[in-house]
């Protein structure tokens, strides 16, 4: 349980990797679900995410979901959940975790949350964030109405209660970021993708970023449709990450362990000058983008049964309906130990 500081206390589990040890830690990835459903339901995700990273996973529940405090899951409050989690992994002195070696991933409205935890890192008196990753997650929830509902746009800046507009902070991020996007995404435009690794891989901070697509992706199936080339897509950003921390430049175990660690004076500095590289999946045009069409489920369930475990797309129209009426993101929806 993580206690932030508005007094709410929101839910958590950390999963260990059993290969972890006070020698050799291992990375962690705080998991930012989207807005339908709780941690429960991303457990055939974290399960994949678990194994196939070599990582230990703390998957977090917002205020108002499962069984975190039952409060409003406003924007505002979803901000302070980022950042109670933020301080909570740096200040607890957690068994085995490395607060050096922290990714952050967010899918849908969880990418949002990520953004805020990435830009919140830079600011505060705590170390970067070794990664962020986002998978299908949008400009920002005013464009979001452009699409979903069209004949509210013209009168969105009068009514409009949340924002989340992380195509506004993508260009000041200074953490390593993939971006994971599904080509066949219905509900959140893919261009919002394109334009978010576009904006941040233009931008005059020198920085990783990668881009992965799966070309038959869809909003909340791409990690299961993404097939073995997503977890590489997602290893190699790991591995590209730590290897940057080397001394020598040497690359790390594919677990990203390595015997370096980032020296505390780097912390608010940019850690790459490697913008103009290149990887398997990161590419400046949409033309060049690796096309991925495999589906390999290999553990928990096969594709359709995990699939069916996944929230319904259409939970996100709600939360596009509940910014206009000033509703809170998973209001209505979301019901505590769902």
């Amino acid at each position: 349980m993580i206690k932030c500081v508005d007094g709410i206390t929101i839910h958590s589990w950390l999963l260990y990797h059993p290969e972890n040890n006070a020698q050799e830690k291992l990375p962690t990835i705080i998991f930012f679900h989207g807005n339908a459903g709780n941690i429960g339901l991303r457990l055939p995700n974290a399960i994949q995410m678990y194994h196939y990273l070599n990582a230990n996973i703390l998957l977090v529940e917002y205020r108002g979901y499962g069984d975190s405090d039952d409060a409003k899951p406003t924007e505002a409050g979803l901000k302070l959940d980022a950042e109670g989690v933020t301080a909570y992994i740096n200040k607890k002195n957690l068994p085995n975790v490395d607060p050096r070696r922290i990714f952050v991933f967010g899918r849908s409205l969880g990418g949002a949350v990520a953004f805020h935890m990435a830009e919140y890192a830079q600011k505060s008196q705590f170390p970067l964030l070794a990664g962020l990753i986002v998978e299908n997650t949008f400009l920002s929830i005013s464009e979001m109405v452009d699409h979903l509902m069209p004949y509210v746009a013209p009168f969105k800046l009068l009514i409009l209660r949340m924002h989340w507009n992380s195509g506004k902070i993508a260009s000041t991020i200074r953490i390593p970021t993939l971006f994971l996007a599904g080509a066949k995404d219905t509900l959140v435009p893919h261009s919002h993708m394109l334009e978010l690794y576009n904006r941040m891989k233009s931008s005059k901070v020198d920085n990783l970023v990668r881009l992965h697509v799966v070309q038959d992706g869809t909003h909340n199936e791409t990690w299961l449709q993404g097939g073995r080339s997503y977890w590489k897509a997602i290893n190699r950003f790991i591995e590209e990450v730590f290897q940057a921390e080397q001394p020598n430049g040497a690359s790390c175990s594919k677990s990203g362990v390595g015997n370096s660690s980032r020296n505390s004076s780097r912390n608010k500095e940019s850690l790459f000058q490697r913008k103009a590289s290149t990887a398997m999946t990161a590419t400046t045009s949409t033309s060049s983008i690796e096309k991925d069409t495999s589906v390999e489920v290999e553990l928990g369930c096969d594709g359709d049964a995990a699939a069916d475990m996944i929230s319904s797309v259409g939970n996100f129209i709600g939360m596009a309906k509940e910014a206009v009426s000033g509703v809170g993101v998973g209001a209505g929806s979301i019901k505590k130990k769902d």
